[in-house]
Order: C-alpha cells, then structure tokens, then sequence
C-alpha cells in the first residue's frame, strides 16, 4: 500500500461510523453459476428501492443466471441480487450461516454473502483458526487479531468498491458460519470492539500456527512491509505439533517443478532472509539449474506439504529432503506461541504486544 492509500485509510478509520463498524460482509462463496438457499420461514427481497419481502414455498429457493437476468425458482427478478432471512438462520450451499444471506451479481458469476454483526464473525473466526482449548489469553488475543484484521478488510473493502469485506477461506480467514464454540465467543465478547491500531489506523494483523523460533518480518513472508510486522524472538511454540518436521520429494517431481526436464541431482538453499528461513533455493539436474524463491518453490509443492520456509534442503538417496521448523507463513501472531506465553501468564494485551511490535490496543466502539 502506497502512502497515499494509507492515508486514506486513516481518513476511512476516522469516518467510520462506530454502529457500522459492527457489520461484516463475508463471501462464502463467489463465482457460482447457481447458489442454493434453505431455511424454515425463508423469505428473499429483491436488492431495489421499494421492494417488498416474499415467501419462498417449501423454504428453499435455487438462485441461477439466464442470460444477464437473475432468477429465483426460475422466475426473473429485476435486480441485481436478493437478500434472503429465516425465522432460525439461513444456510447457503449447504452451510448454516449467523446473518441474511445476501445472493449478487458478481465477477464470474453469483456470490453469496453473509452480512452478519462483527463480534459474531470474530466468534466464529477465532474457534475455526484456533484451537478452541488453548488458554483463555491466547484466545483473546486471537480474537483481537482477527476482529482487526476484519476491520483493515473492511475498510479496504470500502475504499475500492467490493460488494463484501472477506472471503471465508485461509486467503482471508476462515470462517465456517454458524458453528461457534462457547469459550471463542467468550473472548470475542471479552475484548468486544477491541483493535489493534499503528498511527491511528488498524493494523494487517496476520497470524500463522508456529514460528519456529522467530517470526518472520511481513515483506519477507507475504510481501507486505510494514513497521508492526517484524521479525520477533519466540521460545514458547516449541509443543506445536509437527514442530520440527522432515518432507521427502521425489527427485524426479523436485525437477519437474524446478523446470529442468530431468530428474534433481543436488538441492541447497542459496539465501536467506533475516530470521534465517530460504529466500532462494537451487535445484540442479546434472549441468542443468534452476534458481527459485523460496515462497515460490513452496507454492510448487503445496503449502501444506512444506510446512514453512524455515528449512534446510539435501539431496538423499534419490529425493530431496526438507528439514525444518514451523508450520505457517511466520508473520505476526504466532498461535501456539500466543498459548505457550499465556500458560505462563501473559495476558493478551502483552501476547499481542510481542507479536506486533509498536501496534497498541484501542476500543473502536
């Protein structure tokens, strides 16, 4: 973000009016060709001055396109989307949802958008990215992250004319509808209207499952320079599960995705970036090489399959082998650091502090 759009942003934080910082606008899905919408006492309103709600018969309505015209049960409606409540929620392709569902027009095809109040995505969002059992500080400061995070999107959102704040994967946060625990909406509750602010606007506040050791600074891991993103030191995410893993790739595939048309004969990584994870790894094939960054070659073989950059790479009897550490990008909140620091009694404010060094705590509303 230039320093123009940042002071914008700022400008948009400053305006924002408290009561409309309380709603978010999830897509759950997008670029559909039809969108299936459920729920007991269901009743759609076409997205128009003046429109008047509808029953929809047996509490089911399938939204299509025909042609540019958007229909509902077959029958054209003039407008560019509907908005669709139910006397005990709205589920849309297959999934309880918390709000009205809201079906659009949208680039590709339909998107369906969950417009729900922001403590009860904060709720959701923090039991789906967090384990719902860590300590209560942990999930407090994990709430607090994602409801900033929420915010920053929002805000973004608004600036560039998006009919919804977030998408509801990994690429913004994941958020799984109507399924909340009880102890993420106590810490949603418990830090309500809570966010985390660097000169006055919302942070990006990004979060990972464990560092390894040290985070990573946000232009390094998501190309996203910014002062509260910075590499910190981390002693407490050593219980994370998989903390120290080992990933064997085939060397004939290792080349394959290298782009050498031929199987690997040596793997090493080149540089590395200030908290000691690869920049930039060299595959070769015999005479042949090929360089490649680090977050490139991990997008090759899947994120989840290499869990993080904090590795070191060999050759070894006919594959090559990734040792590392972590499991995540390694910018920001470091989850099971976040529960390791709270079991041994820092609060959130202070987890929080850690991970987003400069950034402080301010109640929006």
């Amino acid at each position: 973000m230039n320093a123009t759009s940042t002071v914008a942003l700022v400008l948009l934080a400053a305006a924002l009016p408290a009561r409309a910082a309380e709603v978010v606008r999830i897509a759950v899905t997008s670029g559909a060709d039809r969108v299936v919408i459920e729920g007991a006492g269901l009743t759609f309103r076409a997205l128009r001055d003046g429109a008047a709600a509808e029953r929809v018969d047996a509490g089911r309505a399938e939204v299509a396109l025909q042609g540019d015209a958007l229909t509902v049960n077959g029958h054209p409606i003039d407008a560019a989307g509907a908005t669709f409540a139910a006397d005990a929620g709205v589920a849309a392709a297959g999934v309880a949802l918390q709000g009205e569902v809201e079906v659009r027009l949208a680039a590709g095809g339909l998107a369906a958008i969950d417009v729900l109040p922001l403590e009860d995505y904060v709720a959701a969002v923090t039991g789906a990215e967090m384990p719902p059992g860590f300590p209560p500080e942990a999930l407090r400061a994990q709430a607090v992250a994602a409801r900033t995070f929420a915010v920053f999107k929002k805000l973004e959102a608004l600036q560039e004319g998006r009919p919804w704040h977030l998408g509801a994967t990994v690429l913004d946060q994941v958020y799984r509808g109507a399924r909340v625990d009880p102890r993420a909406r106590a810490a949603a509750q418990a830090t309500a209207g809570e966010v985390l602010v660097f000169e006055h606007a919302p942070v990006e506040a990004y979060f990972h499952a464990a560092c390894g050791g040290h985070t990573e600074r946000g232009l390094e891991a998501l190309g996203r320079d910014r002062p509260y993103l910075a590499s910190v030191r981390c002693d407490a995410c050593r219980g994370a599960p998989g903390f120290r893993w080992t990933v064997r790739v085939p060397a004939a595939e290792l080349g394959r995705l290298a782009g050498l048309g031929g199987s690997a004969t040596a793997v090493r990584v080149t540089a590395r970036t200030g908290s000691g994870r690869a920049a930039r790894v060299e595959v070769a094939a015999g005479r042949r090489k090929a360089a490649l960054g680090a977050v490139d070659l991990r997008q090759r073989l899947g994120f989840s399959r290499l869990p993080s950059l904090a590795f070191d790479a060999a050759l070894e009897g006919g594959a090559a082998v990734f040792r590392g550490r972590g499991r995540g990008h390694g910018a920001g909140l470091c989850q099971w650091g976040a529960a390791g620091l709270a079991r041994a009694g820092e609060g959130w404010r202070a987890i929080l502090a850690r991970y987003y060094p400069g950034s402080e705590v301010r109640r929006m509303y």
